[in-house]
């Protein structure tokens, strides 16, 4: 995570401090994640807590600044595992049982068949998208709060001066903050339409991942809409040629047995895509969500591909989302709330709008609890 993005490193501070202030003081009982040992906090100063197994002779000395770090990682991914705290610091399982007393108001514990120990936040980060083309859309979503844009390869892959990157770090997306969709459906959409399109190769791809993964948070595979296999070879393909894997997607058209091949792979996240398609009723979206969402969502995070259905974010446990939708303020003269859409009162200006739709929906990252907002908080 880059150092300047500093409000994860300050959510981190103000959760740990809240945590050595109240319940984290001396003679406190934390729990290993793995195996439930006790450690019993011995000491807290400014800058080490000390620390004792049960079976321990002497303290584990752990500094607060590795907790820290810990804790912004965590905010700024939203889902680590055990293995990724090693590296902070070598008292694994004694930080991680601090992390996880810190955390546990807010994060969901998972093992995985393989073993693995997953710490994921709750709530739903939304990811802003239909910025590929508006410099000022993309101020007022940096203006209101958002954090993360998607942007669409399709659209941006012949800007050869990378004009698209340079307006980003102008507004101060100056960290890892964009996730790039391959641009699939668009495609897909523009071939249905007749439309002379240029095919998306996947070597261009992987090269464009590359040159800009200064700034890429996410990238995800070449779907094929309709072909899992296909889609499978692409993300496989793309792991090994950028380095670093893909987030995969599945497509509700698909049978459930490609979507288990991919849970069986234990991947951090899973997209879900196919359901923005304006052949695809609601009703089918919904039969598809309540099958995945009944079978894997308590131990799987997937990632809901151009969900505009507020209803449908907040009626399952998404770990994100992205959509363009936000957008209906200035387009359709609507605010989005929790409780459904509302028409744009006449004293607030189409910017303003916008800012309530975004602002609304970047809460929903700390949705961790019911959360209820109305227009007054945002005028």
């Amino acid at each position: 995570m880059n150092p300047k993005d500093t409000f994860y490193n300050r959510k981190a501070r103000e959760k740990e401090r809240s945590f050595f202030s109240n319940r984290g003081r001396a003679g406190s009982v934390v729990y290993t994640i793995k195996t439930g040992r006790i450690n019993t906090i011995q000491k807290v100063t400014e800058r080490y807590v000390y620390i004792r197994s049960e079976n321990g002779r002497a303290d584990n000395r752990i500094p607060r600044d590795s907790i820290r770090r810990a804790l912004a990682l965590l905010f700024y991914r939203r889902v680590t595992t055990l293995k990724a705290l090693i590296k902070i610091n070598a008292y694994s399982s004694a930080m991680a049982a601090i992390i996880k007393a810190i955390m546990v108001d807010i994060c969901k514990v998972v093992k995985t068949k393989s073993g693995a120990v997953r710490l994921t936040l709750r709530g739903l980060r939304y990811i802003f998208s239909g910025l590929s083309k508006s410099k000022r859309d993309m101020e007022i979503v940096k203006e209101y709060g958002g954090r993360f844009i998607l942007l669409n390869y399709f659209t941006i892959r012949n800007d050869h001066t990378n004009q698209w990157k340079q307006t980003i770090i102008e507004l101060g997306f100056d960290y890892k903050c964009v996730i790039i969709d391959p641009g699939e459906k668009t495609l897909h959409d523009a071939a249905k339409k007749g439309l002379p399109v240029k095919p998306i190769n996947i070597d261009d791809y992987a090269t464009f991942i590359k040159q800009h993964n200064d700034i890429i948070y996410q990238y995800l595979t070449l779907d094929i809409i309709g072909d899992s296999a296909a889609t499978q070879r692409n993300t496989n393909y793309l792991a090994l040629k950028v380095g670093r894997k893909p987030v995969p997607v599945y497509h509700i058209q698909s049978d459930m047995a490609a979507l288990q091949e991919l849970v069986d792979e234990e991947h951090e996240l899973i997209a879900i895509g196919g359901s923005a398609l304006r052949s695809v009723s609601t009703q089918r979206r919904e039969r598809a969500f309540d099958e995945i969402f009944r079978k894997y969502g308590d131990s799987v995070n997937f990632h809901a591909l151009g969900l505009g259905s507020f209803n449908l974010l907040l009626k399952y446990s998404w770990f994100s989302a992205d959509a363009s939708s936000w957008l209906n303020a200035r387009i359709f003269g609507k605010l989005q709330t929790l409780t459904g859409q509302s028409i744009v009162p006449p004293y607030m200006s189409s910017e303003a709008a916008l800012g309530f739709n975004v602002n609304l929906l970047v809460s929903l990252e700390e949705r961790y609890y019911d959360l209820q907002t109305t227009i007054d908080m945002f005028v």
